[in-house]
């Protein structure tokens, strides 16, 4: 699964807290004993007083200010907020200072759930926590599309798609341009679709790409001069059964700006997608004439020419099986085979800690009858895996 599972430390520096001081009426005595309790720093003392005062009358705008000034400085951030909205119900006499609160308490549970986070890539458990330091963020700031976007993806991270999924959601309601909230989503919907898959519901797993698809889509409408979302939008397409859209998207692109290497990239992995080895050879090959040794590039023409030969292979075996079994199978394959070692040996230096692709080129040495380079791509790919 190619999917963006982690998360640049974002830090929001907030200076400190400078709370105004106001001056109150003379109220009732529950009202005068929290007052001068929380001058004595007595909170526990001012909190049961403002409830007590409460209790008797729950429309003192004052009150509710107050018990949200106590609870913020006893930490009770979630009971704060509560404080604090219902004050909101009543007045806007302490909004300024209720922002101000608020955005202290957001920036604090932000950082935390982006510490937290970042633990989670060690340790499981530590998702839990961001998504509960992010919903006190959220609940503070419901308006911040940067927070619904870190919860979904702490979400993400802790295999809860439907909750990921909702606060992406979220986030591209208040951001619709947001490309990192676009990525997730996209991400999202083909991590549904290949659970689907494994689970055999072809129908669902097809319904998923369509939605990754129209997330992509309508990133790449918003801007088509960005090439960020047309690789990912074509292999959607081509996931979702629309072929007919990935090809026509990709030769637009192409004829639109034929010098631009993302265009020609794409149009190549789409044609390597539908078994068309030598027309996505030629599209890679001018993506590397644009830039030389790009690796990804590099790569999939390699992989182009090696399955070139692969589905050759399978061709000459099944014409020898027809003719008989002393029938000689016709090698012509292996000129393929030949031609995709340069790429493949390039894209290995490229891809140190790939044991997979040194794995292929080592299959790719050893049907070309070169023992030394297979062994020695065999021995990089051994420790490479038993290095991770």
């Amino acid at each position: 699964m190619n999917t963006p599972r982690s998360l640049a430390a974002l830090v929001f520096a907030l200076a400190a807290l400078f709370l105004t001081t106001t001056a109150f009426q003379c109220g009732t005595a529950e009202m005068t004993t929290a007052k001068l309790a929380i001058q004595q720093n007595q909170l526990g003392k001012a909190e049961e007083s403002l409830l007590r005062e409460l209790q008797k009358n729950d429309k003192n705008e004052e009150a509710w200010f107050l018990l949200g000034d106590v609870r913020y400085k006893t930490k009770n951030f979630t009971g704060m907020n509560e404080a604090f909205t219902r004050a909101l119900q009543l007045s806007e006499t302490h909004k300024a200072e209720i922002g101000r609160y608020r955005l202290d308490v957001w920036a604090q549970s932000y950082n935390r759930g982006i510490e937290y986070f970042n633990k989670g890539r060690d340790t499981a458990s530590y998702y839990a926590r961001s998504i509960q330091e992010f919903d006190l963020a959220v609940a503070v700031n419901p308006d911040s599309a940067s927070t619904y976007y870190v919860r979904a993806l702490s979400k993400y991270n802790n295999d809860d798609l439907a909750g990921a999924d909702a606060d992406v959601k979220k986030a591209l309601a208040i951001n619709p341009r947001s490309p990192e909230a676009t990525r997730l989503q996209g991400s999202l919907y083909r991590e549904d679709a290949a659970r689907k898959f494994a689970a055999r519901d072809t129908a669902g797993a097809r319904a998923a790409y369509t939605r990754a698809a129209a997330t992509y889509e309508a990133a790449y409408r918003a801007d088509p001069t960005s090439t960020e979302f047309i690789v990912p939008l074509i292999e959607a397409y081509d996931q979702a059964g629309m072929s007919d859209k990935a090809l026509q998207l990709t030769q637009g692109a192409v004829e639109r700006d034929p010098n631009n290497y993302i265009y020609r990239f794409a149009s190549g992995v789409f044609l390597l997608r539908q078994n068309s080895y030598e027309q996505s050879i030629a599209q890679f090959t001018k993506a590397l004439e644009i830039k030389p040794d790009e690796p990804e590039a590099t790569y999939n023409c390699g992989v182009a020419y090696l399955n070139w030969g692969v589905a050759m292979k399978g061709e000459a075996e099944k014409a020898a099986a027809a003719k008989g079994k002393d029938a000689k199978v016709d090698e012509a394959y292996k000129e393929k085979f030949r031609k995709a070692v340069p790429y493949l040996e390039r894209a290995a230096k490229a891809r140190k800690d790939d044991y997979l692709l040194h794995q292929q080129l080592g299959r790719v040495y050893a049907h070309l009858n070169m023992p030394k380079e297979a062994k020695a791509a065999f021995d990089e790919a051994d420790r490479i895996l038993k290095s991770q």
